[in-house]
C-alpha cells in the first residue's frame, strides 16, 4: 500500500511539473557582463497583476514557475539600473538579461530586500513596510502584498489558488476558521509574513511531501506573543 501511494504521488508530481512553466535566467551588466545579485524579477500577466516575483541570486541566476506565459512580461529593476520588461510568450529559456546603468529608482510595487525576503520556499513579507496609517486588521495589510488575496470572509488566496494552512507561531490554533485571524489581529502585532509555497501540512510517508499550495504563518511581536 505504502508503495502504490508512494507511486501515486511521483506521478502527481511528474504531471504538475509538466504543466508549469520553467521561466529562468540569469541578471547582467550590460556595460561589464558582470552577474547582478538582488535585483527584482517579476512576472506579470496580461492583467497587469503579479503573478511570481523572485530576486537574482549571488551569479545572478533567477527560476520561477508558471501555469502558462500567455499575455505575461518580466520586469526586472535594481537600484542604479534602468527596470527592463521582456515579454514572455514565445521566449526561449534561459534568458539572459541585460541591465544598463541608470538613475531610474524602483517603484512602490518593486520586490525590495527589505519589504520582501525570499529563502528556499520560503518567502517573508515585512509588515511595516506594506501598512498603512487606516489600516486595522492583518487582512487590509495582506491585501497589499504581491501575489497574495484576501476575501471579504478573510479567506486567503496565494498566486490565485486558497492556502491549505494558516499558522500563527507555527501553530495551527484555528483549524479553517482562520478569516477569525484575518480580520481580528491588529496589524500592529504582526512583525512578518510568511509563505510557505509548495507546503504539505501533513506528510502520507515519512520522506515524500508534495503539494502544489501554500501556507502562511504570522510572525507575531513579542507584544503580542502572550495574547496568541
Amino acid at each position: 500500500m505504502r508503495l502504490i501511494i508512494a507511486y501515486l504521488l511521483l506521478m502527481f508530481a511528474a504531471v504538475s511539473a509538466m504543466a508549469q512553466v520553467n521561466v529562468s535566467g540569469t541578471v547582467v551588466d550590460k556595460e561589464n557582463r558582470e552577474p547582478l545579485t538582488g535585483a527584482s524579477v517579476i512576472i506579470k500577466g496580461a492583467d497587469g497583476k503579479i503573478k511570481k516575483f523572485s530576486t537574482s541570486k549571488k551569479d545572478g541566476a533567477f527560476a520561477m514557475s508558471v501555469p502558462s506565459v500567455a499575455g505575461c512580461r518580466l520586469e526586472v529593476s535594481m537600484m542604479s539600473f534602468a527596470k527592463k520588461t521582456i515579454p514572455l510568450e514565445g521566449a526561449t529559456f534561459p534568458l539572459t538579461v541585460e541591465l544598463e546603468p541608470g538613475s531610474t529608482l524602483l517603484k512602490e510595487v518593486t520586490v525590495k530586500a527589505d519589504r520582501i525576503r525570499e529563502q528556499g520556499d520560503t518567502i517573508t513579507y515585512n509588515v511595516g513596510s506594506f501598512a498603512q496609517q487606516q489600516d486595522r486588521s492583518i487582512g487590509d495589510v495582506l491585501k497589499r502584498m504581491p501575489g497574495i488575496n484576501v476575501e471579504k470572509s478573510g479567506k486567503i488566496q496565494y498566486q490565485g489558488e486558497d492556502i491549505n494552512k494558516f499558522y500563527i507561531e507555527g501553530s495551527d490554533l484555528l483549524g479553517g476558521k482562520y478569516g477569525i485571524a484575518t480580520n481580528g489581529i491588529n496589524h500592529d502585532d504582526v512583525g512578518a509574513v510568511e509563505v510557505m509555497e509548495n507546503h504539505q501540512p501533513m506528510q502520507v510517508l515519512s520522506g515524500i511531501s508534495f503539494s502544489d499550495k501554500a501556507a502562511i504563518n504570522l510572525k507575531l511581536k513579542n507584544k503580542a506573543k502572550a495574547t496568541w
